[in-house]
């Protein structure tokens, strides 16, 4: 009986307000080495940022939804790139087959705006948002993801890393949606895990990293772009950071360094009004 009571209180969810919407798993009704395949709509919005290339457009990177109008990727996958050149597919799982649940949606790109202090050599800054031409509705495969609302360093807490970046370096690429989960960790042992492995890195706290210091388990080539997520006590995600760099994949003593979104959730918010 009181779980019918508890359905009662639930207040259903406005489907037409991101904040409201947010870090939400609607389905089902209830770069990536080492990882595995994740099913329909667990990660709705998780996007594909693919570029023209000849004759037809190629997933390039990786890219997170954050509401109807707007999706956020890493600065360097769209350094330099005319916005008439990238394609967003969202709502997608397998690029492989047309026959899911519900379709992918795609979106051309109107607006890049990079953050204005990326550095292509340290890839500080590493961020860019993304404006559609048409808004999108959102349905169980596309969802937008939360901004975090405060500072929080989020150390030893689970990460969820996705993309359908290589499964291994220089590896082929996956047709279905790989996805891992990394430890986050404190930036000074990152540092000293990179040393420990031959290479003197600074990393500020505008980066977060997260890895196994056995590595097996990381982003790689392709999913540069895309969402590091954290599940809040509520059981909706938040977008902890945006997949920047490592130094090979899923080496050992070589984290994943993704760029911290805490940090510039004030800029995300300010571009988000447009």
């Amino acid at each position: 009986m009181t779980s019918t009571t508890e359905e009662v209180t639930k207040k259903p969810v406005n489907m037409s307000d991101f904040t409201d919407v947010c870090g939400r798993r609607m389905w089902p009704e209830a770069r990536i080495v080492g990882g595995e395949k994740s099913s329909f709509g667990k990660w709705p919005w998780q996007i594909s940022l693919r570029q023209w290339r000849t004759s037809t457009y190629l997933h390039k990177c990786g890219a997170a939804l954050l509401n109807e109008n707007w999706a956020i990727t890493a600065a360097h996958c769209v350094d330099n790139v005319p916005p008439s050149d990238l394609l967003l597919r969202l709502g997608e799982h397998d690029l492989s087959t047309e026959g899911e649940p519900y379709l992918h949606e795609e979106r051309r790109v109107q607006i890049v705006a990079s953050h204005p202090n990326f550095d292509p050599r340290t890839f500080e800054y590493d961020l860019a948002l993304l404006r559609f031409y048409e808004p999108v509705q959102f349905q169980p495969n596309i969802i937008p993801i939360c901004v975090p609302t405060e500072d929080e360093n989020f150390v030893g807490r689970t990460a969820y890393v996705t993309g359908w970046g290589r499964l291994y370096e220089d590896g082929p690429l996956p047709s279905v949606l790989q996805e891992v989960s990394v430890p986050v960790i404190n930036n000074s042992v990152c540092e000293t895990m990179y040393r420990s492995a031959g290479y003197i890195e600074h990393i500020p706290n505008i980066f977060i990293c997260a890895g196994w210091r056995k590595g097996g388990f990381d982003s790689c080539e392709g999913d540069s772009g895309g969402p590091m997520v954290i599940q809040r006590e509520d059981k909706r995600f938040l977008l902890a950071g945006i997949i920047s760099w490592g130094i090979g994949c899923a080496e050992p003593n070589q984290p994943g360094v993704y760029t911290r979104i805490s940090e510039f959730r004030v800029w995300i918010n300010k571009i988000l009004q447009f």
